[in-house]
């Protein structure tokens, strides 16, 4: 039978290692795909302090770099988009084009 104090200092650690990948791994199948559609996102964050012909206006107008200026600035005022979904909304946003629906009804 090996002596404990063989082991001292080892186990910890070995352990350590092994729960951190456990963890890694558990994360990794829980984690959703994707948060929420961006444009059920677009129609609810922003059309809570305005008209949503706002937006319209400047489908197609704005490219993906002036949308994540603008969504950047709405976050800043309260627009209830987490940094996980900014992407996918900039994007979507930068993908319509003028007289795009939902947006433009």
């Amino acid at each position: 039978m090996p002596r404990l104090s063989a082991f001292r200092g080892r186990i910890p650690a070995a352990l350590l290692v092994a729960a951190a990948f456990t963890g890694l791994a558990a994360l990794s199948f829980t984690a959703p795909a994707s948060a929420q559609d961006p444009a059920a996102t677009v129609m609810s964050a922003c059309s809570k302090c305005h008209n949503t012909q706002r937006i319209c206006a400047n489908l197609g107008v704005k490219d993906k770099t002036a949308w994540n200026t603008t969504v950047t600035r709405m976050m800043g005022k309260g627009a209830q988009v987490s940094e996980a979904d900014k992407p996918a909304v900039v994007e979507w946003l930068a993908a319509q084009q003028a007289g795009a629906k939902p947006v433009c009804q």
